[in-house]
């Protein structure tokens, strides 16, 4: 069985001319989509599964995005969940809660 990790990325960028920041959102989220992983936007962050280097490789790229796109300063924030006993896809963990909160 591979393991993999869920996690949580958000890329903020600040140095912008503007408040508006989907198109330095759109830059990061094009290097999740480019690694092919599992992902699922949110409105302030992005939650993806991939084994752990690939989640660390997916944040560097999503910063350095940002970057590129034009921020003069990026703070991201990386939240990784590993779970040794049994995986769990982002889908089972929400429906998990989602039945207990009936």
């Amino acid at each position: 069985m591979k393991q993999f990790v869920v996690a949580e990325l958000s890329v903020v960028p600040i140095g912008t001319s503007g408040t508006g920041l989907s198109d330095y959102i759109a830059a990061a989220l094009r290097e999740v989509k480019k690694a092919g992983v599992k992902y699922q936007l949110c409105p302030t962050s992005t939650v993806f599964e991939a084994d752990l280097e690939t989640v660390l490789e997916v944040a560097k790229a999503a910063h350095r995005a940002v970057i590129g796109a034009g921020a003069k300063r990026v703070i991201t924030t990386l939240r990784i969940d590993e779970r040794l006993d049994q995986p769990r896809t982002i889908e089972e963990r929400v429906e998990r809660v989602a039945a207990k909160a009936k």
